[in-house]
């Protein structure tokens, strides 16, 4: 993706998955990249001399405060964000106790909105900067045993919407990737749990098939780039056709 040469880009997840996909893309179009993620190993093992890393978990209050000074002085005004970490919960609700029904909202719903409220604070969203946070189907294609999951990531598409009209102002744009299953660590925990007929009944619900990293890295780094400079407040199904089978 051209233009993207150079832009500071924030890369949360970036250690495994969609986020490490995401953040390879990035530095092969010339983008500097920021990467946060858990794995420290795994985000120095992608750095090139243009990444920044810093390990740490969104979910600690603290840490997120805390490296906000660190940014500022080091990488300076970012213009995108790719908040692609994330955590999948898959049970029953009656199995869940209150810390497992918060532990995905933890991540991928507060996780990825103190950040940016913690960036924004600082000043550090360049005016016409991109912002890309994660979706699922799974907010809107209805699955037994996703309750938790799927609530936190319905909550994190209209928190798109409303961003993307508080931010318009600053030319801020703000879009999400609503993604079908796509094949990662993570998906292959809660895939693993299910039968080989499940497992290939909800493959054949994905007409084109289970998805790869890759295939959401690209439909991110167009929202990240100029040719999407009037796209806003979209929630963008990247799922292989999962969400209309």
């Amino acid at each position: 993706m051209s233009g993207l040469a150079n832009k500071k880009i924030l890369v949360t997840g970036a250690s495994s998955g969609i986020g490490r996909a995401c953040a390879i893309a990035l530095q092969s179009s010339g983008a500097e990249t920021v990467l946060i993620g858990r794995n420290e190993s795994a985000l120095l093992d992608l750095a090139l001399t243009s990444s920044k890393i810093f390990s740490l978990d969104l979910a600690d209050e603290a840490a997120v405060k805390a490296l906000i000074p660190r940014l500022k002085t080091d990488v300076g005004p970012l213009d995108g964000c790719v908040l692609a970490a994330g955590v999948h919960s898959f049970r029953p609700l009656l199995m869940e106790s209150f810390a497992d029904i918060q532990r995905p909202w933890a991540i991928n719903t507060r996780g990825a909105l103190g950040l940016l409220a913690q960036l924004l604070k600082s000043r550090m969203i360049a005016r016409d900067a991109s912002i890309v946070f994660f979706s699922s189907a799974a907010a809107r294609k209805a699955g037994a045993g996703a309750v938790s999951y799927a609530a936190s990531k319905g909550a994190v598409e209209s928190a798109t919407y409303a961003l993307a009209l508080e931010l318009a102002a600053q030319r801020i744009r703000v879009n999400a990737i609503s993604a079908g299953v796509v094949r990662t660590p993570m998906s292959e925990g809660f895939l693993g749990k299910l039968t080989p007929e499940q497992r290939a009944s909800l493959e054949a619900r994905h007409p084109m098939g289970f998805g790869a990293p890759e295939d959401i890295s690209g439909p991110v780094l167009f929202l990240l780039s100029d040719a999407a400079r009037w796209i806003t407040g979209t929630v963008l199904p990247v799922d292989g056709g999962y969400s209309i089978a």
